[in-house]
């Protein structure tokens, strides 16, 4: 009885990850109201009912359209051309080839080569190859059938997963292709990276290429929490050097140069964190000035301005970043390095004790200085 298990989890049992039980209500729920959806635009369309019916394909394209729907064949261009071209194709060897079980073979195999091509994989699509080229022999359907059912179907898609919060469709832009503001993202690997891969393995994945990466990000992440369980407090740099809201923007320069420092984090009198100042602060309140060059841009930022009024910022509070990332000193390590690698990945990370006051700061030195130690110390072991 052991063997038999042992054998179907091997070769039989898809080794993945169960849904939840939320995203499978949800997932049902979404193509119950999807092929509802279909049925109800095909229905009111201006066409004979001869010609706008729901085909069968369409069953399995929800299957993939709402229990799948951040899947490369969900995506519309492999909905449209794979359910499409594939008709198309069924229809054309169903009028030229005889007899029908070789029109079928060959239009399922024309229709997954020519849409593996065109990029437009859509597994359903090899029914309605099948489909077509039948019915092209026996009572042919009509092509503008397959396309409203197509037109029925993307409607019904982008209306339904829109509105399934956590879901985005489609998904022709990745949302880590842009971050803030012509901010370029920082992902843990590249797109050439994965295309590398994806070549190696000369397959197809159904999976997307973000999905891809957050997979690889969490695994990672994952793997580093078991084999280090240190805490902020054990790596951070402490006592953390600040400045206040009212320091003087050339004394807070200053206190950087001196100190080799990216950044600082600002405090109230009561040591709490309100902020943190990094060079990029700085350099974004330097007016460009075609006659003067950057050093003297940047030494007018600095100077105090005698008078009362003041055209530009003063003082360290006035140019801070008021949204940063913060830790507690018993934070993982492990999640301090998912942040410094995440796409707004900060400078400097201000650490926090249990009564939210300044207790150390974090910086990429400190994290790359506690790995270094960690790995001399597991070779030394060995």
């Amino acid at each position: 009885m052991n063997a038999l298990r042992q054998f179907s989890l091997r070769y039989l049992i898809a080794d993945a990850a169960a849904l939840s039980p939320r995203e499978r209500w949800l997932s049902a729920l979404a193509g119950l109201v999807g092929i509802l959806l279909m049925q109800g635009i095909l229905a009111v369309l201006p066409a004979g009912p001869g010609i706008s019916y729901l085909l069968a394909p369409l069953g399995a394209s929800s299957v993939i359209l709402f229990a799948l729907p951040h899947s490369p064949l969900a995506q519309p261009w492999s909905l449209a051309g794979g359910l499409f071209i594939s008709a198309l194709i069924g229809h054309f060897c169903g009028l030229w080839i005889a007899p029908a079980f070789l029109a079928v073979g060959v239009a399922l195999g024309l229709a997954i080569w020519v849409t593996a091509w065109l990029r437009c994989i859509h597994p359903p699509g090899g029914a309605m190859a099948v489909v077509f080229a039948l019915s092209a022999q026996q009572q042919p359907t009509s092509l503008l059938t397959a396309l409203l059912n197509v037109g029925a179907a993307l409607m019904a898609v982008l209306v339904v997963n829109n509105l399934i919060p956590g879901r985005r469709y489609p998904q022709c832009l990745p949302a880590t292709q842009v971050a803030k503001k012509d901010r370029p993202v920082r992902r843990s690997i590249r797109h050439e990276d994965i295309q590398h891969a994806l070549e190696k393995l000369d397959t197809y994945l159904d999976i997307s290429e973000d999905d891809l990466v957050r997979i690889y990000d969490l695994a990672t992440t994952h793997a580093h929490q078991r084999h280090d369980r240190r805490i902020c407090s054990e790596v951070m740099s402490a006592p953390a050097i600040s400045v206040e809201f009212a320091t003087e923007l050339n004394e807070a320069w200053g206190l950087m140069q001196a100190n080799h420092l990216h950044g600082l984090p600002v405090v109230d009198r009561s040591q709490r964190v309100i902020g943190v100042l990094t060079l990029e602060n700085f350099l974004r309140h330097v007016e460009p000035d075609g006659e003067q060059g950057i050093g003297d841009n940047i030494r007018r930022l600095l100077r105090a301005t005698p008078s009362a009024y003041s055209d530009k910022p003063e003082v360290v509070g006035q140019i801070m970043s008021n949204h940063f990332a913060r830790a507690q000193t018993t934070t993982p390590v492990s999640e301090i390095a998912a942040l410094l690698a995440s796409a707004d990945h900060p400078v400097i990370i201000p650490v926090l004790d249990e009564s939210q006051r300044l207790a150390g700061v974090l910086t990429q030195t400190d994290l790359l200085a506690a790995i270094y130690q960690r790995q001399a110390a597991a070779a030394a072991r060995h």
